[in-house]
C-alpha cells in the first residue's frame, strides 16, 4: 500500500484482547505489546478502509504495522507496504484480524495474536498459522466521538 492523499481514514481505534488489555506502541523503535487496562495516545490506531475491503492501522507514532521478520512477527514501523489484514467477525463482539500470506502451495490464512514475540523480535506481536484461542480474538473501540 503506498500513502497518498486519498488515503482513507475512517476511525480512530482501540484494539482490545480477550483479557481486557489494550494494544499499544510499546517503544520509540515501534514495539508493540498489549499492555493495562487503560486507553491512552499510545494505544490510539487510524483505521485505514482499503480498497480491496481490507484495513490497515497507522499506530500513533505515525507508522503502519508491519511485518519486518519473516512475516512471524507484526511492529509498527511501516512507512509504507503496511499489513493488510481482514477482519473477520466472531461473534460476541469480538473479531480476528486475518492476514493472507502467499505461499509455494498457494494462500495462506495467518492470524494477528497478542502473544509477544521472542528474541530477535521481542517487541512485536506474534503471527500465528492457526486461530491461538482467546489471544487472537480481539474487540475493536471506536474512539471518534
Amino acid at each position: 500500500m503506498q500513502w497518498t492523499s486519498e488515503t482513507v481514514i475512517s476511525s480512530t481505534i482501540a484494539l482490545r484482547s480477550y483479557d481486557g488489555r489494550y494494544m499499544k506502541v510499546s517503544t520509540d523503535e515501534g514495539g508493540l505489546a498489549f499492555h493495562d487496562r487503560h486507553v491512552d495516545d499510545n494505544a490510539k490506531f487510524a483505521l485505514i478502509n482499503l480498497a480491496n475491503g481490507k484495513i490497515s492501522l497507522k499506530g500513533p507514532n505515525g507508522k503502519l504495522l508491519h511485518m519486518p521478520h519473516s512475516s512471524n512477527h507484526v511492529m509498527c514501523i511501516g512507512s509504507e507496504g503496511g499489513v493488510e489484514f481482514e477482519v473477520v467477525h466472531l461473534g460476541a463482539s469480538c473479531v480476528a484480524l486475518t492476514i493472507s500470506a502467499h505461499h509455494e502451495v498457494g494462500v495462506k490464512t495467518r492470524f494477528l495474536s497478542s502473544g509477544v514475540g521472542k528474541e530477535p523480535c521481542s517487541g512485536s506481536l506474534v503471527v500465528t498459522d492457526d486461530m491461538d484461542g482467546p489471544s487472537c480474538c480481539f474487540v475493536v473501540e471506536i474512539l471518534d466521538y
